[in-house]
């Protein structure tokens, strides 16, 4: 409430003023103003933060390519600080375990304007065709991103045929019956099912003793130089011979033919088709006993 002299005072002011009796009452209602926050300002950047394109590479992506049979491959990448700070390299990372890159050190501090060289090495073993892995080099500050992929060659059919072969030959040379198992079973027993006579000695013979490239301790049966007969070669397939390459035929004796499939490429041995080789026919032969 506004005290009556007051009133009466506004009053003649406003009666030789002339302004408006509302103007003159004082208000202690209105709530006081509500000041705006100034605008936020992001803080300035250092002059010495870390700058991304520091290290300038040679290159960043190099795409190499190997013989065939190559173990591993070498690759480098150079760099140089252009910055004003010194860079710190951490340390490497890369995509998989078959690559690294080395460092002479670390942490590896490079000054401004010096220069220096990441090495590695990727190993091949068991790859053909482009691979390409990463090298992350992590800095203080930030990482630089490198690539490398190589060209490798696929191993040629006959090198594969020929690896497998001699390590054929050493599983062989430990126990002649391996031939029959594992692996080696797709050659020597599968083709063999069912067979008899001429078919069967070229699945269960000729596979070795007529091969082009035969081992050499493995005779070439159209070649040998002695007399033999049925009993001769009956002997031979059913039995082997222990310490050698030649395992036993015989069911009985851990190998894959029956008495029948036996007797069946003795006969075709002893026959009229196999005797025709250039050694056998000129030596006398020692009766057949069948």
């Amino acid at each position: 409430m506004v005290p009556p002299v007051l009133l009466l005072w506004i009053s003649i002011v406003c009666l030789f003023t002339g302004r408006s009796f509302a103007a003159t009452i004082p208000t202690s209602t209105a709530p006081p103003a509500v000041l705006a926050p100034p605008p936020f300002k992001s803080p300035a950047v250092s002059s010495t933060s870390f700058d991304p394109t520091a290290l300038k590479w040679d290159s960043v992506a190099q795409h190499l390519k190997a013989n065939e049979g190559q173990a591993s491959v070498d690759f480098s990448f150079h760099f140089t600080n252009s910055w004003t700070n010194a860079v710190t390299i951490r340390s490497t990372q890369t995509s998989c375990g078959c690559t690294v890159a080395r460092l002479p050190k670390t942490p590896w501090i490079i000054s401004p304007g010096e220069s220096g060289e990441i090495a590695g090495t990727m190993n091949l073993a068991g790859k053909s065709g482009t691979v390409t892995k990463s090298i992350t080099v992590l800095l203080d500050g930030g990482s630089s991103l490198l690539m490398v992929t190589v060209d490798i060659p696929a191993p040629s059919t006959e090198k594969m045929r020929e690896g497998n072969r001699q390590r054929n030959l050493a599983v062989a040379g430990a126990d002649r019956q391996a031939i029959f198992r594992g692996d080696c079973a797709n050659c020597h027993v599968a083709p063999t099912v069912g067979k008899k006579g001429r078919e069967l000695y070229n699945t269960a013979c000729g596979i070795c003793h007529d091969a082009a490239h035969k081992a050499s301790m493995v005779p070439a049966l159209r070649e040998l130089n002695h007399p033999v007969d049925y009993d001769y070669w009956l002997t031979w397939i059913q039995n082997g011979k222990i310490n050698s390459l030649m395992p036993a035929f015989d069911l009985k004796q851990g190998g894959i033919l029956d008495q029948a499939q036996m007797e069946s490429i003795a006969e075709f041995l002893d026959g009229p088709e196999f005797i025709k080789r250039t050694i056998r026919s000129s030596l006398p032969l020692v009766p057949s006993t069948k």
